[in-house]
């Protein structure tokens, strides 16, 4: 017996002395010891935010499987760029009982503290984009404030990602117009050239200028997002194919989902050999 108690004695010494050294040879990462020293910090939740998120009944909104709930805060004034603070949750159900904090920080260094906009957002597809069956709710805090109620009252229609605006055509080009000519609107992601549109409306009664609507009932593949930026264009079409051809009427312009009032000028011609939609 006591040979075999001196056995396992020295075995353990081994693997400890093992296990040591292996640490020793594989730090932790820089990274994941800033994390640890983070949280370990006693005033880390002195700021936190917490409250119940509660979903409007009037709305009569059904949950798909793939839902999430996301929360945002944002410093007020800021409604664009990445946001302060975000949380996800994949699994719950209303009402929510949530906590956001410096923990939820996007960006290392930044603080979460003062007067904030914090925004919910239950997202059907699970993708925290904003998209059409989306539904919001918005409320204005304060850093360490408890017990927010926040009201997810706002459904978010596919109405309001459409893009309005005029399709004209410049002076130098209006006798150019053909009688017979077909209206095509593309919208493509900013930088892509190539390939299918994002979206495309074709208008075979042309009147100039023409008022257009170009949204998420366009899109050409079900189940792409109408999100942006992106670049319009618009092109008459001699021969009513939509790709481009000799003496057809070009435009483009930049624009995002939502924009009102785009005025996007027909002003050059294109060539035998220009590539088309």
């Amino acid at each position: 017996m006591k040979r075999l108690a001196l056995f396992w004695f020295f075995l353990i010494i081994i693997l400890v002395s093992g296990c040591d050294r292996d640490l020793k040879e594989h730090p932790l990462p820089e990274s994941l010891k800033k994390e640890l020293a983070r949280k370990a910090d006693p005033t880390i939740h002195d700021n936190d935010v917490s409250g119940t998120i509660a979903l409007d009944p009037e709305l009569k909104v059904s949950l798909s499987p793939s839902a999430g709930l996301f929360i945002f805060a944002r410093p007020e004034g800021v409604d664009a760029g990445p946001p302060l603070a975000v949380k996800r949750h994949s699994v719950f159900e209303f009402p929510f009982e949530f906590e956001i904090g410096q923990l939820h920080t996007m960006i290392e260094g930044t603080q979460f503290e003062g007067s904030m906009n914090l925004t919910a957002r239950l997202d059907q597809d699970g993708n925290r984009k904003s998209s059409p069956g989306d539904v919001e709710g918005k409320v204005q805090i304060t850093g360490g404030q408890k017990g927010v109620q926040l009201v997810l009252d706002n459904l978010i229609q596919a109405e309001a990602y459409n893009i309005q605006g005029t399709v004209s055509v410049s002076e130098a080009l209006q006798s150019k117009i053909p009688t017979n000519g077909t209206l095509f609107i593309f919208a493509r992601p900013e930088g892509v050239k190539r390939g299918p549109p994002l979206a495309v409306k074709r208008v075979p009664d042309l009147q100039l200028p023409y008022e257009f609507t170009l949204g998420p009932q366009d899109i050409m593949m079900p189940g792409t997002a109408f999100e942006g930026p992106m670049v319009l264009a618009a092109r008459i079409d001699v021969d009513g194919d939509a790709r481009a051809g000799p003496d057809d009427i070009e435009g483009f312009i930049s624009a995002q989902p939502g924009d009102r009032n785009v005025e996007l000028l027909l002003n050059h011609l294109t060539g035998p050999a220009a590539g088309g939609n």
